[in-house]
């Protein structure tokens, strides 16, 4: 569960950091998953598919496959997106609803999961960029008992 969020002070920070995750997202429905690399800063740490991963080595091992996956073509859809700031303000934290849509055979695109994702935001050189994202499913599978 996140803490409560502390609105942005700067709407603009917020909104950057919002289209960075955007074009973060882009690039993976658009099979291009491994330039989204360039939106996270080196030492970044990223949970995707169960898997904690830290750096960009790692994730972009993790990126390079995923757009090497050319048949799971997928819309991620953004909902309930809230901004809020650290103590001193040179963070942005985004957490938001995401909606993961993958076609199917038929050419159709199904929920494929919903995830409760909050994305941590900081100033670079080069712009706002992605320095930890994490992913969990909002509503995690109940393991049936075993008989």
């Amino acid at each position: 569960m996140t803490p409560p969020a502390t609105p942005v002070r700067d709407a603009d920070s917020a909104a950057a950091c919002h289209a960075v995750l955007i074009e973060f997202l882009a690039a993976i429905d658009h099979g291009h998953a491994s330039t989204a690399l360039a939106l996270l800063t080196n030492d970044a740490s990223f949970t995707a598919r169960g898997q904690q991963l830290q750096g960009h080595d790692a994730i972009s091992e993790f990126l390079t496959e995923r757009e090497s996956e050319t048949d799971r073509q997928t819309v991620h859809v953004v909902a309930n997106e809230t901004a809020r700031t650290d103590d001193t303000h040179e963070a942005v934290t985004l957490d938001a609803i995401l909606i993961l849509l993958v076609r199917n055979e038929a050419g159709h695109y199904v929920t494929d999961r919903v995830l409760d994702t909050t994305q941590q935001f900081v100033p670079t050189p080069a712009g706002w960029r992605i320095a930890r994202r994490d992913t969990v499913p909002l509503h995690p599978l109940t393991p049936v008992p075993q008989a």
